[in-house]
């Protein structure tokens, strides 16, 4: 099993391909970046929101200066907002500059003081009853705010009234803000849910149909378990970079340029503050990145080790505990768990140091925020509701970077992922098949074999110069001690590899040159361990197949399956468990049996298929046989010499080559290697018997 392993940084092709996934869906895509665009403003407005209610409404201060030239000079750009008397000038806290408000400091013409307009004859008429320091002015009464605690509480609300409507109005609009984020993020999700899900859907698809044109080759090279790994696993852990790691990154990016475009435009004093640290927040995410991938590595190592270590350890449970070997693997774990357990503890060491300090450095942020801008009110720089907005993106402004950490590890998970699925679409190791086959017009069933030779691995011939005829009806079969290259002789025949000397024919043509469904649907097969699926017999009977109910109970039935079958509580809707463990040797063989004739095969292919039998059906299992073996060519592949003695011709292979054929009676007369295969499995079990007689005898 490989290790896992980080991706090797080719994110351009990854996302490139990823794309190619992507594409049909741009519509949606499209739509999704729109309702991103529109969550972004909204967020990026309310602290806008908060500020206008503040200045306009609950802190709508003005300041006093002295009228002479110089501070109508400075006020000039100012003309809409100032308000003149006779000696002062009233002009809103949060319009003068710095640099305004320093000239004016400088020749002490402006006051320390701030004052509050009301205006309308009403309010004028309340306040007369209040002896009050009142400067009137054209558009209404100037009052300090020392003075706003003499007024009662009723008579500030009567004052305020058309504030308070201003704040309830635009506290409704925040609320229909939220309100609206809410609605837009709800089919923003859910639209990113269909996507990702869409996207998903199609790459394991995709991912599972090259799987199944791979050839057998492939399959023998790889463990099964890490294939299924790729289509399940390492699919799934791209769902959460399209939900998680992509939109809201983009969310994010989007909010922070919007927020620095905000905050430059309300006080280019304090956005130069937090522009300030902006170098420091990129060099400890570069210091994160750096030591966080490394950590990430370790714990994807570790736990591959783990994984591989408890699969071979379960799979094999039954010969840890025949041999002893119990605290062996105990102590081996051990290791490898406390390999896992210190990654996993310098993971968390480098995420506890990593967002300590980030929180560090955005209270440093806030607080530095909080002085300056304090100060800047009290000197009337800007006003308070300014330096609440400054506060409100401040904390809009470190959550994306709160946030890096998990979705940096949630980005990694999912480009290792990736390229290993990426990998595993580039495999090409396939049975070709031909764009314009050749189809017999006649299907016979005659197989030719021209001197046909095929290793393994290059140099080792595990077939050498083979060649035999099975006419049309024929009944042939191959013998043999294991490794003799029986059972690859039919991977040739069935194409699961090609052959790297000689050809092969079926009613005349090349099978290269054949369909690949085709010349398999020629084909049954029966081998030596039937395979069950997850599923009721029936499903195991007809794989899918477009066959009725009655024309599958008539196989069953031919093969001596019904029998069995119909005693079942559910029948033919029996579910068969893992492995078919609640089924018999022998009623799993006539299952496959019956599900060999439901192709109505031309050719029958027989790999062991009657070893392993319990004696109850082995005479069922030998009926069977011979009756699906009638009518067409059949190719057996046995050990035990007894099942085969009637076949029309026996040929015996010996390290990948044939060395004798004919009949039984021919080959034991030729008393060569099959006489002596026939001796070992006899004659000698025959002594042992006549033996064990005598002995019996005489005592």
């Amino acid at each position: 099993m490989e290790d896992e392993k980080l991706y090797s940084g080719a994110d351009k092709k990854i996302f490139s391909k990823l794309w190619q996934y992507g594409s049909p869906y741009l519509g949606k895509i499209m739509i999704i970046f729109v309702l991103v665009l529109v969550l972004s403003g909204i967020q990026i407005c309310l602290p806008l929101i908060t500020k206008k209610v503040v200045d306009n409404y609950m802190e709508r201060s003005h300041l006093r200066l002295i009228r002479n030239d110089k501070s109508i000079e400075i006020t000039n750009q100012h003309k809409s907002y100032r308000i003149l008397t006779d000696q002062f000038i009233f002009i809103p806290s949060n319009i003068l500059s710095k640099e305004e408000y320093l000239r004016l400091e400088e020749d002490s013409l402006i006051g320390p003081e701030k004052y509050i307009l009301f205006k309308g004859d009403e309010s004028v008429n309340l306040l007369k009853k209040y002896q009050l320091n009142i400067t009137k002015t054209a558009q209404g009464v100037f009052i300090p705010y020392s003075e706003i605690p003499k007024i009662s509480q009723d008579d500030i609300r009567i004052l305020r009234s058309n504030d308070l409507k201003n704040v309830k109005l635009f506290a409704l609009i925040y609320v229909g803000l939220l309100i609206f984020t809410f609605i837009f993020n709800y089919f923003q999700v859910i639209m990113m849910a269909l996507v990702s899900e869409n996207v998903l859907y199609d790459l394991r698809s995709d991912l599972t149909r090259h799987l199944m044109s791979l050839s057998l080759n492939f399959f023998n090279n790889n463990p099964i378990g890490r294939l299924v790994t790729r289509v399940t696993n390492d699919i799934d852990a791209l769902r959460e970079l399209f939900t998680d790691v992509l939109v809201y990154s983009g969310k994010d990016i989007i909010t922070v340029i919007g927020i620095f475009i905000i905050m430059f435009r309300l006080s280019i004093k304090l956005s130069i503050l937090v522009l300030g640290i902006i170098p420091l927040i990129f060099f400890m995410l570069y210091l994160f990145q750096k030591y966080a991938r490394e950590a990430y590595g370790k714990v994807r190592l570790t736990l591959a080790k783990v994984n591989s270590f408890l699969s071979e350890s379960i799979s094999g449970i039954s010969l840890v505990q025949v041999f002893n070997q119990e605290e062996k693997f105990k102590d081996d774990f051990g290791k490898i768990n406390r390999d896992y357990y210190k990654a996993n503890l310098y993971q968390l060491l480098i995420f506890s140091i990593f967002r300590p300090l980030i929180d560090i450095l955005s209270y440093v942020t806030l607080g530095g925020i909080i002085y300056f801008g304090g100060k800047g009110v009290l000197r009337g720089e800007f006003s308070i509701g300014v330096l609440i907005a400054f506060i409100s993106y401040i904390q809009m402004l470190f959550t994306p970077i709160f946030d890096f950490s998990e979705k940096y590890d949630i980005f990694q998970s999912a480009m290792a992922s990736s390229e290993r699925i990426f990998l595993l679409f580039q495999e090409d190791d396939k049975i070709p098949s031909q764009p314009n086959p050749k189809y017999p017009s006649i299907t016979k069933g005659r197989v030719e074999v021209r001197n046909i030779s095929f290793e393994y691995k290059k140099g080792e011939k595990v077939i050498d110069k083979v060649s035999f005829i099975v006419e049309p009806n024929e009944s042939v079969a191959f013998v043999g001690a294991t490794g003799a290259g029986k059972t690859t002789l039919i991977n040739l025949l069935l194409r699961f590899y090609d052959p790297t000397e000689g050809e092969i024919l079926i009613d005349g043509i090349n099978i290269k040159d054949l369909d690949l469904k085709f010349l398999r649907n020629y084909f049954g097969l029966v081998l030596q361990d039937v395979f069950m699926f997850a599923g009721d017999i029936k499903y195991n009977i007809i794989l899918n197949q477009e066959i009725e109910d009655n024309k599958m109970i008539e196989y069953s039935k031919y093969v001596n399956a019904h029998n069995f079958i119909s005693k079942l509580k559910k029948q033919y809707r029996e579910v068969i468990s893992e492995g078919g463990s609640n089924l018999s040797t022998g009623q799993r063989q006539l299952i496959s049996f019956a599900r060999a004739l439901t192709k109505e095969p031309r050719i029958l292919i027989l790999d062991e298929a009657t070893s392993n039998i319990d004696s109850e059906t082995e005479y069922l299992i030998q009926d069977a046989i011979k009756k699906i073996m009638k009518n067409r060519s059949s190719i057996a592949i046995a050990h035990r010499l007894s099942t085969i003695q009637n076949v029309d011709r026996i040929y015996v292979m010996h390290k990948g080559k044939i060395v004798e054929s004919g009949t039984h009676t021919q080959l034991l007369a030729q008393k060569g290697y099959y006489f002596e295969l026939y001796k070992f499995q006899y004659l000698r079990s025959d002594m042992e018997k006549i033996y064990g007689d005598e002995k019996r005898t005489k005592n």
